[in-house]
Order: structure tokens, then sequence, then C-alpha cells
């Protein structure tokens, strides 16, 4: 090797083994040796060593693909009787501390590098014997291992709890994993950085057909295009971390995504909200919903049959609202009978709901392709109208304070001192904000019209272009000002700072989100607006009820390892004023970040649609703004609260 040349070595084949390194034969002179010299012969463009020792002296970098501590050792050995000084071995075997210590030790005397990515769940690195390991979060397993590298003088780099889990995921599929490492290593060693990640996507079409990780090939291919700059390529999340920075911008968001099925949203769109007794109230809500599922099958571009299921969130699920709406509305829309609906009910998370359990049902590989959706007509069916006039019962009472959702607010506000002066400049934010996004355009892309005559446009076989009943959202009050606000009386007791001004509004509307699985949508040719990161929900006392939003939103921000200064825009909703405002006041968010486009104050609260309304102007503003992450937070009576965090990917 004299002239220079990256020579990549590869020992340990199988189903894996055998298109990796004909791939990297692609883009590098590849030298092949295995037990089985059948498999060894079928990788095109190799050359077949006889021995270890001739795999080590006509190689630079030298991946094993090998599964325990006597195979390690015995390749190492014989790769190390032919391997020059300054040449790189590359091991992914769950091999014990000793092991590493001894051939890391019998490498460096040789001058050889050698690299283990699998010892104690973790990447441990050993160059010219000096070993450098990456663990996960386990303080047993960083103990464990820390005796082997006060042994060696080595370093340590700490991975957080990311590296552990997507280690022991990457060591079911060893020779893929270590065929990134090799070809990482070749590229590092001088290899042309244009070839190897034409060659490493390559990798990634033949693994596909071949592995059960398909997910993980989505993953890599997405990681390879949009994490690393321009000419990186990485072997996996490790990689990504290191050249992150330690992790601090792929912390477990990136596991999900990495080593199990993903829930992406590949279209989701609205109505317009209508006042109560307004437009819509001469609409009934299961022909709304039914529109609003039509609309986006439409828009998604997908085949009606392809939908598992459609789950709505309503509140108040009697009269039109009842006998099931999410399949009443799914035979109204036109889908075949084969798509089955469920109604959810979490009150004013419902249809938030609706989206978590769509996306559990992709998470889980039950369903493929889940409509989340919801609606409530609060002109038809009044609030409160699913209780018939019931009280709770005295198990309840006899344990809890219920008090109405306004007092709770009222008491919100009391707890963290917030004034009414500070409700309303709130609300009239609220106004100006929503005013605003109609008047730029903003809420263009996800508001679809209602048509004057819905059943006929249900029925017909192409949906109307004209005709409209409502085209914009009615709530708003654009004109409204600090002095006509403080004229309004309090709603919920003399003394409250709560009022129908910064409170929000009793509305009709539907809304729908299509969650699809990952590799689903890549096969359909479909290009997500988002991936569904992580999902939360909370239950807290019921005297305050509603600031539940501040608890979900430390949950969720642990479990994903992020905080909120990662997070580019928020939507919690304005159920009353003092919600988000105590959110702000607990949390330190960036108020800039908040509810941009307005809220419920101005747009409407139709408690069953909410969720997947704020989902939708979230997601259609994270892609306007070109932002990465999105977190969606609401209340919810009788004291929960729920949250779900997106990540922004496809096209801008």
């Amino acid at each position: 090797m004299t002239d220079g040349t990256v020579v990549v070595g590869f020992v340990g084949l199988g189903n894996i083994g055998r298109p990796m390194a004909g791939t990297l034969a692609g883009a590098f002179p590849v030298v092949v040796y295995d037990v089985n010299a059948s498999a060894a012969a079928e990788v095109p463009g190799a050359r077949v060593a006889a021995s270890l020792a001739d795999v080590g002296a006509a190689a630079t970098v030298v991946g094993v693909a090998v599964y325990d501590d006597a195979q390690v050792r015995d390749v190492v050995t014989g790769l190390l009787a032919g391997m020059r000084p300054g040449g790189t071995i590359l091991v992914h075997s769950t091999i014990s501390p000793d092991t590493v210590r001894d051939v890391a030790t019998q490498a460096g005397a040789a001058g050889v590098g050698l690299l283990d990515v699998a010892v104690a769940g973790g990447d441990a690195r050993a160059r010219r014997g000096e070993l450098t390991l990456m663990v996960g979060g386990d303080p047993e397993e960083l103990a464990r291992v820390r005796p082997v590298l006060d042994t060696l003088g080595s370093r340590i780099h700490h991975m957080g709890p990311v590296g552990a889990g997507l280690a022991a995921k990457l060591a079911n599929n060893v020779a893929l994993h270590v065929g990134f490492q090799v070809l990482e290593e070749a590229l590092a060693l001088g290899g042309d950085a244009g070839v190897g990640e034409a060659a490493l996507l390559e990798v990634l079409d033949a693994g596909t057909a071949q592995s059960w990780l398909t997910g993980n090939f989505a993953y890599y291919r997405r990681q390879i295009r949009e994490v690393l700059p321009p000419g990186m390529v990485a072997k996996d999340l490790h990689a990504a971390v290191a050249l992150a920075g330690d992790g601090a911008d792929l912390p477990l968001t990136r596991l999900a995504a990495g080593t199990q099925r993903e829930a992406v949203v590949v279209a989701a769109l609205r109505t317009p909200l209508g006042r109560r007794r307004g437009a819509l109230s001469g609409v009934r809500p299961d022909e709304l919903l039914a529109y609003t599922l039509r609309r986006l099958v439409q828009r998604a571009g997908i085949a009606p049959d392809t939908v598992d299921d459609v789950i709505a969130g309503c509140v108040n699920a009697v009269g039109e609202q009842g006998r099931n709406i999410a399949r009443v509305a799914a035979l109204a829309a036109g889908l075949p009978v084969t798509v089955p609906g469920v109604t959810v009910n979490r009150m004013c998370g419902s249809s938030q709901q609706a989206l978590h359990f769509a996306a559990h049902a992709v998470l889980s590989g039950q369903q493929r392709m889940v409509i989340a959706a919801g609606v409530e007509s609060m002109s038809r069916v009044p609030l409160g109208a699913d209780a018939a006039g019931a009280t709770p019962p005295g198990a309840v009472t006899g344990r809890y304070a219920l008090v109405d959702q306004g007092v709770a607010a009222d008491r919100i506000a009391a707890r963290w001192h917030l004034d009414r002066a500070e409700l309303d400049a709130f609300a009239l934010a609220s106004h100006r904000n929503a005013e605003a996004a109609w008047r730029d355009g903003r809420f263009t892309d996800e508001c679809v019209p209602v048509p004057a005559d819905l059943t006929a446009a249900l029925l017909a076989g192409e949906l109307p272009d004209a005709g409209w009943l409502i085209e914009r959202d009615e709530g708003i009050r654009p004109d409204t000002s600090l002095a006509a606000l403080a004229m309004l009386e309090p709603a919920f007791g003399a003394d409250g700072v709560h009022h129908a001004g910064n409170s929000s509004q009793l509305t009709d509307g539907a809304a729908a989100v299509l969650v699809c699985d990952g590799a689903e949508a890549q096969r359909l040719g479909l290009v997500p607006l988002a991936r569904i990161v992580a999902t939360e929900v909370v239950g807290v006392d019921t005297d305050l009820m509603l600031h539940g939003v501040i608890p979900v939103t430390r949950r969720i921000l642990e479990r994903t390892g992020l905080t909120l200064a990662d997070i580019d825009l928020y939507e919690v909703n304005e159920a009353f004023a003092s919600v988000p405002l105590a959110w702000l006041r607990e949390t330190g968010a960036d108020p800039g970040r908040l509810n941009v486009n307005g809220g419920a104050i101005a747009l409407g609260h139709p408690t069953g649609c909410s969720g997947a309304r704020l989902a939708t102007t979230l997601l259609y503003e994270l892609r306007r703004r070109g932002g990465r992450y999105g977190l969606q937070v609401m209340c919810v009576g009788y004291g929960m609260a729920t949250a779900t965090l997106y990540e922004r990917i496809g096209e801008a």
C-alpha cells in the first residue's frame, strides 16, 4: 500500500455482510475473509483472502463482524500477524471488558488501532492502544468499565442515556454496523467522501431488502442528508452525537427514530371555526367531520382503502354527535366500509388524545395509516349535554373539590399572581395575532372552506371549489381594545378576573391529521410535515384543575432530553388566559414563541376539535418558519393535561 490507497478488509459475512462488503467494493479496494469460502466468494468486486494474516497484510482498515470473546481474540491475533503499523481493526461484538483490554493492548503493541462499539452497551475506541469509551447513562455500567479504562490510561466520553439503548439495538445487526464504521474510518484515512456517501446509500437500499431493522435504514438515510454537514458520513447515532458536541443536539428524540418505527404526520387541515349560532350552526357535526376526512384524504393523495382507522375526539357525544361519530363520519365521507372508526373523549384534549392513540398504533406496528380527528358543534350540541343534568358521584365529591373550570382559572390567576390587566393584554394579543395570520396568509394552507350545501358535496363524486358557507374564522375581533375588554363583567364571581373576552369562545369546527408509519410514507412518496417524537398525559388535583400544563411540559421534556430553549414554537391552549400565562411564568419559556397565530381566545375552542386544530396550526407554522421542534400542550377538565412534541422533517 505504498501508493497510499485505502484498502478495506471485511471478516465475518452473512446476509448483511455480503451486500455490505460488496457495496464497499464499489468505493474502495476490498479484501474479504470468511470461514465459509462460498460466502466470501459471493461478494462481487472483492478479493477473497486465504487467511486472516492475508487480510491484515492487504488492508488499511478491517471490519470484523463476529460475535463472542474467543472469536474476537482469534481474529485480532490472526490479523495482527500480517498487519503493518498504522492500520485499524474495527470490532463489533458483545465482548467482556477483559477482552477489550487484552485485544486493545495487543493491537497497541503492534502499532495498530482498535475500535469496539459494544463493550458494556457503549462505544469503546482504541487508537494505537489508547481507548476512549463512549457509554450510556447507567452509572453501574460506567463503574463496571472504568477499571479497564484506568488500566489503559484512557479517556471517557459520556453519552447520556442514548448510547446504551441504541448500541443494544444495533448489536443485533453486527455486519451492518461494522460496515458503517469501516466506511467512516476509510473516509477518515483518505477515501473519497462523495463516493463513500453514495456507497452508504446503496448499502441502505441493499440492507432494506434483507434486514428486519427496516426502520433503521430510513433513519440512516435521513441522518446522512439532514443531520450531518455536507460530505460527512456517520455510522450511527454515536457518531452523530459526537459530531454534534457531546449529544447536546441529539437527545432521546433520535433514539426512537433510529431504533423503532416512526409515526409521522403527512397531512393536516381544519375547517374555519364558526361562532356559536354562526355560519356553521346549521351544519351537522357528523357531516362537518366527514367533509374534513374527505378533504384530508384528498390532500394527502392516498387511496382511501389504505386508512386503517379513524380516531376522532368529541366531548359531547350525544344527539348528532352520538352513535360513534367517527364511524358515522367515515361512512358519510365515502371512505370504504372497511375503514373503521372510534370516538374518544378526554374532554378538551380529546383529539390530541386521538392523535396520541394514532401514533401509538403506528409505533406498535399494529397499523400503518391512521386518521386522528376531532369535531364539536357547540351550537347544536351544548356544552355539558353528554351529562344530561347528572351530577358527579358521591364517591368523587366526597374526596375531591370539583369546581367550574372558570373558577379554577381564577384560582390559577391568584396562585400565579396574574391580574386582570395581564389577562386582558394577553387576550388582545390573541385577537391581533390571529387577524395578522389571516391577513398575511398564514392560515391559508391549513384551513379548508366549507361548502354551503355540505350534504350534496359529500354525495357528489368531486368536492366543490366554490359556493362556500364559511371561509375564515368568525371569532376574531380585530377592532377590540383594552378599553372594551375592561368593560366586561367577571363571569365566575364578582371578584374574578376572567370574563367572556379573556376566555375561550364557544365555537363549531372540525380538524383532522393523517398519521403514518415513516417507512410506509417513504414507500408511498409522501412528504411528512413532522415526526411525532413523544406524547404525554398527566393528572393533577381537581381544585386548580387546569395547571396540569406545567407538569406535563416538564415530563415530556424529561422524556426527550430537550429544554424549552430547544423548541421553536409552543401551542398552549387558551382555554382561559391564566393558563398559558401561568405556564409562561412557571416555565420561563420565551413568550415570543407562544401561540404566535393567536389561540382559542380569538379563534374559539370547539372542545373535541381543538387538539387536532392546535396540531395543524403548529405544524404549518413550524414548516413556514423552518423550525425544528414544536410543543403542543392542553389543559383538560377534572385535572388532567396532554402534551405532544413534534419534530419537523421533510421539505420546507
